[in-house]
């Protein structure tokens, strides 16, 4: 099967039958260890592997998708037995959570296809096309987690995604970058169907029938596109793609990723902090603005630092240890006015520090 994902070969009548042999289905589940298993789902996802749905399906065909990727919840100690048809039920929903993951994987694949062939000259780190192929399969799945538990650990716990990928036996920073991928669709589609004016990207791109863009509508734009992106990382692109995925047009997605793209990386110049997960540093630490803005603390401290990182990237201040010191103090007295008029409330007392 992993071959079958990898070169594109057909696999004979022969050896689907002879996969679907009980025997055989009892031999993978208490005979060859979870970690074989996931090695060689991530090579059916890996960089050589030209067609990895192809791969999904074959478990499938062969009746060991759910022992592949065991989606049933873990029985705990002390649990009631499940009744027929309560086992019959969560099948039911197993298989169709397979089916709704072969479809998005089989969708993303597609896009990335046509906008790689369209746009050669994009730049892509293919190592990530791995996790992109996991987190469309998944994506289902990953949308079952409950909203009930609050704490972070519970949901980790309770969640059959997490239970999955532990089945896969797959290494931590694998786990945390599906899920940056996975948790950054509905925030990327929320923004490109709501979020984002078009004359203003279409300005910002150069369009030749574009309006001319002010100052401050460029720098909302980059403010506006960085909150989204941010809490994504060095994942951006594939929770893009897999965000695009799921719209119906086709032509209209493949136009949107590069433009977006060429946006964020070419006009807007937000590659650098993307990838940075320390960029932008703050331009005064903690000291300096209990110095400009005596007696502030607690909530209003943390609305003056998001309100400073804010500054900073709208006035593209992303790289503070590369700047003289001239050029600092310049920035720090410009942020420090800026925070004096953003919070009225403490001006009395700015005014006092500044006499000091």
């Amino acid at each position: 099967i992993r071959f079958a994902a990898q070169l594109s070969f057909d696999v004979s009548p022969q050896l689907i039958r002879a996969a679907r042999d009980d025997r055989v289905r009892y031999a993978l589940q208490y005979k060859v260890s979870r970690e074989a298993i996931g090695a060689a789902i991530d090579e059916m996802f890996g960089t050589r592997a030209r067609d990895p749905k192809r791969g999904i399906q074959l478990l499938m065909t062969t009746n060991l998708i759910d022992v592949v990727f065991p989606l049933e919840a873990q029985q705990q100690d002390g649990d009631e037995p499940l009744s027929i048809y309560a086992i019959q039920q969560n099948e039911v929903k197993s298989m169709a959570m397979y089916s709704i993951g072969i479809e998005i994987l089989s969708r993303t694949q597609s896009l990335v296809t046509r906008i790689f062939i369209q746009k050669p000259e994009l730049e892509w780190d293919i190592s990530k096309r791995r996790l992109l192929w996991y987190a469309a399969f998944f994506k289902p799945v990953y949308g079952m987690m409950s909203s009930r538990t609050a704490s972070r650990r519970g949901k980790r716990q309770e969640s059959i995604f997490y239970q999955l990928l532990d089945a896969l036996k797959r290494p931590k920073t694998d786990m945390q970058l599906i899920e940056s991928i996975l948790k950054g669709v509905d925030p990327l589609r929320k923004m490109i169907t709501e979020g984002i004016d078009v004359d203003i990207v279409q300005a910002a791109l150069g369009s030749s029938q574009a309006r001319h863009l002010k100052w401050e509508e460029l720098s909302d734009l980059r403010w506006k596109l960085y909150k989204t992106l941010k809490p994504i990382g060095t994942m951006w692109k594939e929770s893009l793609l897999l965000a695009l995925a799921s719209f119906p047009n086709s032509i209209d997605n493949v136009n949107t990723y590069n433009e977006l793209v060429c946006l964020v990386e070419d006009k807007l110049h937000l590659k650098e902090i993307l990838d940075d997960k320390d960029k932008p540093r703050p331009l005064l630490n903690g000291t300096q603005i209990q110095a400009s803005i005596p007696g502030v603390g607690g909530r209003a401290f943390r609305h003056i630092v998001e309100s400073m990182e804010e500054w900073q990237v709208k006035n593209i201040c992303d790289d503070v240890d590369h700047i003289s010191d001239f050029e600092r103090s310049q920035l720090e007295g410009e942020l420090i006015e800026y925070l004096g008029t953003a919070f009225a409330e403490y001006e009395e007392s700015m005014r006092i520090a500044a006499t000091k």
